[in-house]
């Protein structure tokens, strides 16, 4: 059997900003949700920690916004001595304990990267009934913990881009799992990110609602890959409330209304066009339907054969993670795309036969 996504049905280069408004309109009804504009952001440094005999340092900073920037959530950043300007990745995490996955002396004193992770929960927490301080500044929007999550992950580049050391043509948004999922909706709303990087985001991010399927093959099981049925009813907060429609019922851990659902991860990888998207996933991650996110990868191709930019799914040997050596793989990846030459090879490695 040989499975197909439907086709993008691109529009010439003149009326590709007009496509891409309807797919973002599409997105926003139907997926994230509706967020509030730009918002004008407040950075202020509590702390500074100089590391590693000199050559780097911590920054922590308090990201203020919403009205009389009453609002805010923490970054922590890992900064290069040196003036620059440097990269910068932004980094939506669990909790700070994530610190403990990433290289960071190695991406500041090797790499000469800015890592900027901020804790997203502070914006709104991972629960049903969580507390939403994003919403409480910014009522009446139906956006979900998904979009809201990316929504701050631009305001840490709004500050970012404050600063000197920060070079604003070199901006990296990444975030691992639902942190995944929130990345690529940052790098679809803020064209001011040169790179998208999600990293095993699965369903609602860089995966397939249509097909879902692992290593041995296209499977359709929901017990065994994440869909959209569980994403829906499982994590209803993540998304705007008239995504429920698509959801199976009585049962939404069956597969249902995914071929009727009008957007799939390869019209949402699309908009990432003319940039770079470079998309980390683990060949053993069954959850997070690597098959499917090969057939995606695939599928959104065109949309850059038309635009330009760069389209990159990773296939590392593993399971659901982002280790060192995944950000490793990350920085290598970014060191090449800003340079403009071809360093460390061919990067897409899909190792899957599509047509089972």
């Amino acid at each position: 059997m040989r499975f197909d996504l439907p086709d993008l049905k691109l529009a010439p280069m003149p009326e590709w900003e007009a496509r891409r408004r309807e797919w973002i309109a599409l997105a926003e009804d139907c997926l994230y949700g509706h967020a509030p504009e730009a918002a004008p952001v407040r950075g202020e440094v509590l702390e500074t920690e100089i590391l590693w005999d000199g050559k780097g340092r911590r920054e922590t900073v308090r990201i203020c916004y919403g009205p009389d920037f009453g609002y805010s959530f923490d970054a922590v950043l890992m900064v290069p001595a040196d003036p620059g300007p440097h990269p910068a990745v932004t980094w939506n995490q669990f909790s700070a304990r994530d610190w403990e996955s990433c290289p960071c002396e190695e991406a500041v004193t090797r790499y000469g990267f800015i890592i900027a992770g901020f804790e997203r929960e502070q914006a709104a927490e991972d629960k049903p009934d969580g507390r939403r301080p994003a919403c409480e500044a910014y009522p009446g929007y139906d956006w979900g913990g998904v979009r809201i999550w990316a929504w701050a992950q631009s305001r840490l580049a709004d500050y970012l881009l404050t600063r000197e050391d920060v070079d604003p043509g070199r901006l990296v948004c990444t975030g691992f799992s639902r942190g995944g999922k929130a990345a690529l909706a940052c790098g679809i709303f803020d064209e001011r990110y040169a790179v998208c990087a999600p990293v095993c985001s699965g369903a609602g991010g860089c995966g397939c609602f249509r097909y879902l399927g692992d290593e041995n093959g296209f499977c359709q099981d929901v017990t065994k890959v994440e869909g959209l049925g569980r994403i829906g009813s499982v994590f209803p907060y993540w998304w705007t409330e008239s995504f429920s429609r698509w959801w199976p019922k009585p049962d939404p851990t069956q597969m249902g209304l995914e071929q009727d659902f009008p957007l799939d991860s390869h019209t949402l990888k699309a908009l990432i066009a003319p940039r770079t998207l470079f998309s980390l996933e683990g060949i053993g991650d069954a959850w997070s339907n690597p098959r499917g996110t090969a057939l995606t990868w695939r599928a959104a191709q065109p949309a850059f054969d038309l635009l330009g930019g760069t389209n990159i799914a990773r296939f590392k040997p593993g399971g659901h993670a982002f280790g060192p050596e995944d950000w490793r793989c990350l920085l290598d990846f970014c060191l090449e795309a800003f340079s403009g030459k071809p360093v460390f090879g061919d990067w897409s490695n899909n190792p899957f036969d599509l047509t089972r």
